[in-house]
């Protein structure tokens, strides 16, 4: 009885062995490079008035540590599972657009060139505006691996490289009520009063941007070390990257007073904007 018993615990011993076979951990490392493309853009509102999100893209070179088993059944069929952590530097472009129509803006307690104080007063028309900003992205993230399927998350920091704004072809109507005189004046176009048509543009004062970061996609093997990524990629800022606000759209000078400037409805008409970009990504990556 004792000796059928030993037999039998043998017997589910081997089976299970055939069945499963856990080969040691291996350990890989990845060098990758990669691009995608998408909804790449400031993310914020303004009131009155409307903001879009515009397209932009991603590419950088990316390093990826491995670690994973390999599980071999009775039918010779091999799964793998790879843990790993994502690292790298990439560019990112990310462009929005801004619209007000028919705003009324008061600036107030100007001098003119003859020290007299005044408000003026605008009326904004067809104001289109469009952002351009690159940052230089830092991703730290885990990766999780089974057989082509892969899905990874973290977060990633932003440092902000370039950012502009453009607006073309405004109409400005202007003009100012003095409060010494009891009056306004505004057809004195030497003066900056008036009908005027503008375009102006400048730099945008950007901080550094923290997103949460997700990738999912499939792998395809080209060759016994070099691999082909495609998936798709959502980053989302979780932290305000505008740095000026509260400022004043319209910029007088009492030098050249019909000479306006504008600056970015991101530093006059929000106190917020956050990146956000949700796209296709594909990549090269060599094994080691």
């Amino acid at each position: 009885m004792k000796n059928r018993i030993i037999k039998n615990l043998n017997a589910l011993v081997i089976t299970a062995t055939l069945n499963i076979t856990v080969i040691s951990a291996q350990s890989a490392h990845e060098f990758s490079i990669y691009g995608g493309s998408g909804l790449s853009t400031l993310r914020y509102q303004i009131s009155p008035g409307e903001s879009s999100g515009s397209m932009g893209a991603d590419f950088g070179l990316g390093y990826t540590y491995f670690r994973g088993k390999e599980h071999v059944n009775d039918t010779e069929k091999v799964s793998r599972e790879k843990w790993g952590i994502r690292t790298g530097i990439g560019l990112g472009w990310y462009n929005s657009n801004a619209k007000l129509d028919n705003e009324k803006i008061t600036t107030k307690n100007l001098r003119d060139s003859e020290n007299d104080l005044f408000d003026l007063h605008t009326t904004l028309s067809e104001y289109k505006e469009t952002q351009k900003t690159m940052f230089l992205n830092i991703p730290v993230m885990a990766l999780f691996q089974i057989d082509r399927y892969y899905v990874m998350g973290g977060i990633k920091a932003g440092i902000p490289l370039i950012g502009k704004y453009k607006s073309k072809d405004a109409t400005l109507t202007n003009k100012a009520y003095y409060h010494d005189l009891d009056n306004w004046a505004e057809t004195q176009e030497f003066a900056g009063y008036g009908r005027f048509r503008n375009s102006s543009d400048g730099k945008l004062e950007l901080g550094i941007s923290v997103m949460l970061a997700i990738e999912a996609g499939m792998k395809w093997r080209m060759s016994n070390s070099l691999w082909l990524y495609t998936g798709v990629y959502m980053d989302y800022g979780v932290n305000n990257t505008s740095k000026n606000s509260h400022l004043p759209l319209i910029n007088y000078t009492s030098e050249n007073p019909a000479n306006f400037t504008t600056n970015s409805v991101l530093s006059s008409f929000t106190d917020k904007a956050k990146i956000m970009a949700v796209g296709i990504k594909v990549g090269l990556a060599l094994r080691k």
